[in-house]
């Protein structure tokens, strides 16, 4: 027998499976930063969602409300800890030390920069957003400057 007629079959073969075994790794690489992506976003979801409950249930004196959505807001902020972006940590940690509570045009500052932040975070790539555009938007206020003491 002539071991040549082998020789391309099994180069072959070998090509297969190590393509297979690159495609595998590559897609589960993929699944992974996807699944981080996913849990990020919904943690910054979650931490808007709960903030804002919380303000508004403030200003219509509904405890019960707050209480639930300060639960909520613990939970967004323990999971951004662990999947968030450093800039975003430090803008929420800038937000939470201004008060945190959305009624001081400085916290609505620090919050709108939070946001830009979030969208940064979740685009993976700098934003050209005017932070006094955001508070426009979220609050129908349009801010001064973004350098209030």
């Amino acid at each position: 027998m002539n071991e040549s007629i082998y020789i391309p079959s099994i180069a072959g073969l070998l090509g297969i499976l190590a393509g297979g075994f690159i495609q595998a790794i590559l897609n589960r690489k993929n699944q992974h930063k996807s699944h981080i992506a996913d849990l990020k976003s919904r943690a910054y979801s979650d931490f808007l969602n709960a903030t804002s409950q919380i303000a508004v249930a403030q200003r219509l004196g509904q405890t019960e409300i707050v209480k639930t959505e300060l639960s909520k807001l613990a939970d967004a902020k323990s999971r951004i800890c662990i999947y968030g972006d450093a800039p975003v940590i430090h803008l929420m940690a800038k937000f939470l030390r201004n008060g945190g509570t959305l009624q001081t045009e400085r916290e609505i500052v620090a919050f709108s920069q939070l946001c830009i932040s979030f969208r940064e975070s979740s685009i993976m790539r700098k934003c050209d957003i005017n932070p006094a555009d955001i508070s426009q938007l979220l609050f129908s206020l349009d801010i001064k400057s973004t350098k209030t003491p």
